[in-house]
């Protein structure tokens, strides 16, 4: 079978962890609160994602679907 959507999951993830890390260095570099307003949102949005993730990972184990 092919795994590719595992590996969709697996950049997704890391493409989201990598995106809260910007966020957080960018509202310690942003200049003005409706900046650091604005990376907040995001990076929560991301860590949601981050959640989802994991979670359709759990699923797909459960599934047999996950090689890893």
């Amino acid at each position: 079978m092919n795994r590719k959507f595992n590996d969709n999951i697996l950049k997704a993830l890391e493409a989201s962890h990598e995106a809260v890390k910007i966020c957080k260095q960018a509202m310690i570099d942003a200049n003005d609160e409706s900046c650091r307003a604005m990376y907040s949102a995001i990076q929560k949005d991301c860590e949601k994602h981050i959640e989802m993730l994991k979670g359709e990972i759990e699923l797909h184990k459960v599934q047999k679907k996950w090689d890893g």
